[in-house]
C-alpha cells in the first residue's frame, strides 16, 4: 500500500474505516454487476439480431413467421428496457435513510 494511504488511514476512526471500505466494496459489487449484465444483454441482443438476420436473407432454409419474428423483436426489446430499469434502481438508487 502507498505511504499517503497508510497515513490516511491512520487519521480516520474504525467506524470511517469500515464506512469507506464498505463503499469501496459495494461499488466492486455494482461494477461487476453491471459488467456481467451488458455481457448478457449483449448476448441477447447479439442472437435476436442473428434469428432476424438468419430470416431476412433465407440462410440454410431458416424460415420463421413474421408474427414470430415481430414478438421476438418486441419481446427482446421490452426486456432489455425492463430489466435495466430493475438492475439500475437496485443498484444505484439509495434507500431514503441513507439520503438523509
Amino acid at each position: 500500500m502507498p505511504d499517503a494511504f497508510l497515513k490516511e488511514q491512520e487519521k480516520l476512526s474504525p467506524r470511517q474505516i469500515i464506512e469507506r471500505e464498505t463503499a469501496f466494496h459495494t461499488m466492486a459489487l455494482q461494477r461487476l454487476s453491471v459488467k456481467f449484465l451488458f455481457v448478457a444483454y449483449g448476448g441477447l441482443l447479439f442472437s435476436t439480431m442473428a434469428v432476424i438476420f438468419l430470416q431476412g436473407f433465407r440462410f440454410w432454409g431458416f424460415n420463421l413467421d413474421q408474427k414470430f419474428l415481430d414478438w421476438l423483436g418486441g419481446a427482446a426489446i421490452g426486456e432489455i428496457a425492463g430489466l435495466a430499469a430493475l438492475v439500475y434502481g437496485a443498484l444505484f438508487k439509495g434507500s431514503k435513510s441513507d439520503q438523509t
